[in-house]
């Protein structure tokens, strides 16, 4: 028996008009989607962790001069302890990395990350990830947050 082989269908295409209404959903979607460049510093990547959909919550500026860097908070991201700090230059942001080590202090899971002049530090000081899973998960976030 033989089979003939007839092609997929073609996609689904709708015209788009150009003019009222037609363009207006795409440009405000860029625009939406766009929104949180414009952040940057600490809260830019306090932002980008909310829109990855982890839970931010309680930032508030803690003794950056302790660290050496020009600002920093501490608060909770998917209840494990955070710090993020913002340097001058990613040289200062090496120097701070020890400091930032200090701040982690005895926890048994915790990550600490420099990308730039951004600096990232994670804590489970409750012993709730043992396994590592939700430091894991924000250092990728931390990470893949474009400079």
């Amino acid at each position: 028996m033989h089979k003939t082989l007839t092609p997929p269908p073609a996609p689904c295409r709708r015209p788009v008009a150009i003019g009222r209404g037609g363009v207006t959903p795409l440009v405000l979607g860029l625009v939406a989607l766009l929104s949180g460049c414009g952040k940057s510093g600490v809260a830019g990547e306090l932002a980008a962790f909310k829109d990855n959909g982890h839970a931010v919550s309680a930032f508030n500026d803690t003794d950056a001069g302790a660290l050496g860097a020009k600002k920093c908070q501490t608060g909770s991201i998917d209840q494990m302890a955070a710090l993020i700090c913002e340097y001058s230059s990613s040289d200062a942001a090496a120097l701070g990395q020890a400091s930032a080590e200090t701040w982690v202090g005895e926890a048994a899971t915790a990550v600490v990350l420099r990308r730039g002049n951004m600096l990232f530090a994670a804590a489970d000081r409750s012993g709730a990830d043992q396994l590592g899973k939700t430091i894991s998960a924000l250092g990728k976030v931390f990470r893949r947050i474009k400079k």
